[in-house]
């Protein structure tokens, strides 16, 4: 994947929220949103490819609100994508490691002394 690929695989501020995906998931939209939802996914890879991720976990009941634990990788990936070569240069081992932003910073506050 190219750079550019990169950094249009996002969710941008057209986008339905993670809610509205999620109950375009389950079926419990109005029948004219859930077109304008469907609609929008044959246009946005990055939507398209976060429902199969938000149906992996339950819809919370009416009144009920949890976040959900984001997966190590796709951590991981995030890490990656917000701090491009920084990565490199701090030796990211990923979560397992306990190696993330906490190392980066730390590495940035050494080299700017």
């Amino acid at each position: 994947m190219n750079s550019s690929t990169v950094k249009s695989f996002a969710k941008k501020l057209a986008c339905p929220s993670s809610n509205l995906l999620l109950s375009f998931s389950s079926q419990t939209l109005a029948p004219e949103i859930n077109f304008l939802v469907k609609h929008h996914l044959a246009a946005c890879d990055f939507c398209y490819c976060e429902i199969p991720l938000l149906s992996f976990y339950t819809s919370p009941q009416k009144g009920e609100t949890r976040t959900p634990e984001l997966p190590l990788n796709l951590r991981a990936l995030a890490e990656s994508i917000l701090l491009g070569n920084r990565l490199a240069r701090a030796g990211f081992a990923g979560v397992d490691g306990e190696r993330g932003f906490n190392i980066i910073e730390a590495e940035d506050a050494e080299s700017s002394n």
